[in-house]
């Protein structure tokens, strides 16, 4: 049966939310498709048809866009962005060691866009992370999201905060990198930290919960 709206599942960390066709589709449990989040382009996988209830239960969510049904181009792409994110993870866990940061770099996904990389992260204490984020986003030639595991929804981007990070080199400008990348930016992670207490068990149990399948919801 062809339905207008589904929910799907996205992102490493398995975030979900509605979302509607320009044209009826039918779409079954684990279709992959793409859509425009709160983020940015996105591949993400059909758990189910929406409904009214739905809406009752997500009263406070956006209806985001599903663009298409993804296809061999959109698989092609997402191996290229998995590369991507290799590469991005691999120089940000460098970085944080020459930075001398208090933050555990979890893991990385460069969107389908090709403009946006999230970084997962566990901030231990306070910390200026806008060198961090300026040189990532200058190397790489993407637009930076950190979302601190720490503390669920405590994330900033570059929109946020349009004079980017102020500091000489920013992102802003920056180019390189991934060739289907875009332009750059500049984006930080300005919420207050978590205490470092019990960051071993809390930390241990993150890729765990990372890497779990998608969950069936609702």
């Amino acid at each position: 049966m062809d339905h207008l709206e589904y929910l799907l599942s996205y992102g490493l960390v398995g975030d979900f939310g509605r979302f509607r066709a320009a044209r009826p589709l039918s779409c079954r449990r684990g279709d992959r498709a793409v859509v425009r989040t709160h983020r940015g382009l996105e591949i993400g996988e059909v758990l189910r048809e929406a409904t009214p209830r739905h809406a009752g239960f997500l009263p406070n969510t956006t209806v985001g866009p599903l663009l298409r049904m993804a296809g061999h181009d959109d698989d092609q792409t997402a191996a290229h962005m998995r590369d991507c994110a290799r590469l991005l993870f691999d120089r940000g866990r460098a970085l944080v060691g020459e930075l001398q940061l208090p933050l555990e770099l979890i893991d990385v996904e460069v969107l389908h866009d090709g403009e946006h990389g999230v970084l997962h992260l566990l901030r231990l204490t306070d910390s200026d992370v806008r060198p961090f984020v300026s040189t990532l986003s200058r190397e790489f030639g993407l637009h930076i999201l950190l979302t601190d595991l720490g503390r669920p929804g405590a994330s900033l981007t570059e929109e946020e905060e349009p004079a980017g990070c102020g500091r000489e080199g920013c992102g802003q400008e920056g180019g390189g990198g991934c060739s289907s990348c875009g332009p750059g930016g500049c984006g930080s992670c300005g919420t207050p930290e978590p205490e470092a207490h019990d960051t071993k068990e809390y930390f241990a149990g993150l890729r765990d919960k990372m890497e779990q399948g998608r969950t069936a919801l609702l």
